[in-house]
């Protein structure tokens, strides 16, 4: 147990620059750091009488984008609960799982989800508490016990895009190492004000937002991603920011409307979620002549364990996430778990200073996640040379075809330099002579996209058995709230396809 925790430094913060802003909510309130605490110890007082249920006391957080969403983590981690933030943009049912699931018997709410939140079901009658109507306080009510590390700080409930989420419990001691491991790697300090432009139901976007709380810097919450409003930001405020490549894309797209205008107050940015193009690169390279611009790697069981600041994009590696982070260690393992030789496709497995608590109540599944001390990603990666790293695919996403073994990211890879696609997904379907049919669903950058000219371009690139038998013309991508492709929706056939010949 170590001897402050998250809910600590704040009030440590609060003490030392109790008049320094904390969090701005960009066309809303702003909170000092004096503030910030006492609106922690209001929210903490509320969870008090949380019951144990199951063994835990578990409160789930419904919020939208704004401090709470932010505070709310640290008073459940004072009152000596554990916090199970909900995705907002989930339905019911998939709420429901996760209330069941983890036993939550209380959820912290706000408006424009407090509707949802009364409707909600779990295990037990579920207590509502309404956010907004919780006050801040002065001074606590009675003396707080010493917060225990060892207590599960947050239960993250992975994204659920194949099969039933599970719940990955992360102690308190685990939560503050990483955020310090991320602060040292990403060089984040007090004069870095952050712009928070992702969802805080999030574990990147609100571990970040916690660490600018930790290291005493302001943090600009946009309530929803817009594009126009990120580019004011990054122009005239906001030195640090994380976007996921869809954003940046977005942003990019708003800067050339404008005219190409300088975004010079950015400083670093970070990129995550998927591999940063070339294209992209150049792009964030023009729009922030000031800034770092930084690719991270990792999963919800082990936060981020690569890094590598881009360099020109000509000198870009397709695919590549960087070398092992301050504290992380990576490898690539074959089925039976030894090592892959350098440019042997495996799967990717990490660990840093600290490890995950397990999946909550499935301790097959945690025993299963482990090799050798690490924990499996599910990604298929190659360590090259130099020690980087790069990932090949996703390993529930390789399509066995003909008895041959397809990357899809190397399909996709292809697919995207052709002229006339902005943006492409592959997948595998059921076929009775290949057993999978490698299927590309392409979203046109242009009129006049041809699925046999498609067809051909891949040809020049692959070996035969990649090339898609199916070419799919649609107008988007689905994506989950970070903005990831959900292949599970791709692989009902929809839009206009055209056979292989």
């Amino acid at each position: 147990m170590f001897g402050i925790a998250v809910a600590d430094q704040l009030r440590l913060n609060a003490q030392a620059f109790p008049d320094r802003t904390a969090i701005e909510v960009i066309g809303g309130p702003s909170l000092t750091y004096a503030e910030a605490w006492r609106r922690v110890l209001g929210l903490a007082e509320t969870l008090r009488e949380v019951p144990v249920h199951n063994g835990h006391r578990m409160v789930g957080l419904l919020l939208p984008n704004g401090a709470d969403a932010i505070l709310g983590m640290l008073a459940c981690q004072l009152a000596g609960c554990s916090a199970v933030p909900i995705n907002s943009r989930l339905a019911r049912p998939e709420m429901n799982y996760i209330l069941q699931d983890s036993g939550a018997v209380t959820v912290l709410a706000a408006a424009p989800y407090l509707d949802v939140a009364a409707d909600l079901e779990g295990r037990a009658p579920l207590r509502v508490i309404d956010c907004d109507a919780v006050p801040s306080r002065e001074a606590p009510a009675a003396d707080w016990d010493p917060v225990d590390g060892a207590t599960p700080y947050v239960v993250t409930y992975t994204s659920g895009t194949t099969g039933f989420p599970k719940g990955v419990v992360c102690s308190g001691d685990y939560i503050f190492m990483q955020y310090m491991r991320w602060a040292w790697q990403f060089g984040f300090g007090r004069h870095d004000p952050l712009l928070t432009a992702g969802p805080l139901f999030h574990g990147s976007y609100n571990g970040l937002s916690v660490i600018a709380l930790l290291m005493g810097a302001k943090n600009r919450v946009m309530t929803a991603f817009d594009p126009a409003v990120a580019c004011d930001e990054l122009a005239e405020r906001a030195t640090f920011a994380f976007l996921v490549p869809t954003m940046t894309s977005t942003v990019l797209e708003e800067w050339r409307a404008r005219g190409r205008p300088e975004l010079g107050s950015l400083r670093f940015l970070l990129s995550s979620g998927a591999s940063i193009t070339p294209e992209l690169l150049e792009g964030a390279l023009s729009a922030f002549p000031n800034a770092t611009v930084a690719e991270a790697y990792g999963y919800s069981e082990v936060g981020w364990v690569t890094y590598e600041e881009k360099p020109s994009p000509r000198d870009i590696r397709p695919q590549c996430v960087g070398w092992p982070m301050v504290g992380a260690e990576i490898a690539v393992v074959r089925p039976d778990g030894g090592r892959c030789e350098v440019g042997e496709p495996g799967e990717v497995v990490a660990r840093s200073m600290l490890l995950f608590d397990g999946y909550l109540n499935k301790p097959e599944a945690t025993e299963a996640a482990m090799v050798d001390g690490m924990v499996v990603s599910g990604d298929i990666g190659v360590l090259d040379e130099d020690g980087r790293l790069r990932i090949v695919d996703r390993k529930a996403h390789m399509i066995v075809t003909g008895g041959e073994n397809v990357y899809t990211a190397e399909v996709e890879r292809v697919l995207l330099t052709h002229p006339k696609i902005a943006e492409a997904a592959v997948v595998g379907r059921p076929d009775p002579h290949w057993g999978e049919a490698v299927v590309a669903v392409v979203v046109p950058a242009a009129d006049g996209l041809d699925p046999e000219d498609v067809r051909n371009h891949c040809r020049r690139e692959l070996a035969g058995y990649k090339v898609p038998k199916v070419v799919e013309i649609r107008s988007e991508l689905p994506r989950n709230s970070m903005g990831k492709v959900q292949k599970f929706a791709l692989r009902e056939p929809s839009g206009a396809p055209s056979p292989a010949h």
